[in-house]
């Protein structure tokens, strides 16, 4: 593995890593977030083993990023729908 390699995969071991509920914070909407990180995470890590290191591969965890972002925008303003219900 090189070294730029390893730096990408640090990186998404940061970002995608299990952050513990701060205090006080809705433990629902806590996991519901983490669960996507998770998701997310295994996402990140596919990319990174399947793509070269590439300016592309940095678009597409850039998106992966983006991805995250917006989910957990989502489960913060309206909550969780189960798969039953509507969008």
């Amino acid at each position: 593995m090189t070294k730029a390699q390893q730096t990408i995969l640090d990186r998404v071991n940061f970002d995608y890593r299990y952050r513990p509920c701060p205090h006080g914070a809705d433990r629902i909407k806590h996991n519901d977030r983490e669960t996507v990180r998770s998701i997310l995470g295994i996402v990140a890590l596919e990319l990174v083993r399947t793509c070269p290191g590439s300016r592309e591969l940095n678009h597409a965890l850039n998106k992966v990023d983006e991805a995250l972002y917006w989910s957990q925008a989502a489960i913060d303003r309206h909550g969780v729908s189960s798969p039953g219900e509507g969008a």
